[in-house]
């Protein structure tokens, strides 16, 4: 499982390696975390490396921050990209890690619920509830076959939505229905 952003507390990273800790217990330890980001000296709230020594969590690596050019290798060493942000306008690395053929766990609100399909290309959960988080992760890491039906579903859907090419049919879509109402708009 791979988290990459900020240590912000609507990142919600606390939560995310509390929910991943019980889950890594129910699966007999049979998974990791690695937490990428938290930008040098910024963070709101309990620091992860705190909450991994509050909480004892095993299995949660936080390898720093790094470059964009490092990201594409990360995501595709992980089998998983998971974002617990509750407020999250976008969501850019749902679609990277997509793109790389890996499904995702992200909040059902915002810019996550627009980018994954629950049961298709990953697992929407609600926000700020550990035991939902908890159960995505479970699902998640028991099911191999799954978590690569979504991987290949998401990056099908970041091709046919996110690349250059597919953004421009769009926005040339909306230029030609604001050209095709102006055209049948009375002088």
């Amino acid at each position: 499982f791979l988290y990459v952003g900020r240590f912000t507390a609507v990142k919600r990273v606390p939560l995310l390696i509390e929910a991943f800790s019980r889950a890594r217990e129910r699966l007999g330890g049979r998974a990791s975390l690695v937490i990428v980001g938290g930008h040098p000296g910024e963070w709101e709230g309990e620091h992860p490396a705190d909450t991994i020594e509050r909480t004892g969590a095993q299995g949660v690596l936080l390898a720093g921050w790094h470059d964009q050019a490092a990201l594409p290798d990360m995501l595709r060493a992980s089998d998983v990209v998971v974002l617990p942000s509750v407020n999250e306008a976008f969501g850019q690395v749902l679609v990277e890690g997509m793109a790389c053929g890996r499904p995702a766990i992200a909040i059902d609100r915002g810019g996550p619920a627009e980018i994954v399909r629950d049961g298709t290309t990953g697992w929407l959960v609600a926000g700020d509830d550990a035991s939902a988080l908890e159960a995505a992760i479970l699902a998640a890491a028991r099911d191999p076959a799954e978590r690569r039906r979504r991987g290949g579903r998401g990056r099908r859907s970041v091709l046919s939505r996110y690349t250059w090419a597919a953004l421009t049919r769009q926005l040339a879509d909306v230029f030609d229905a604001v050209t095709a109402g102006a055209a049948e708009r009375p002088a």
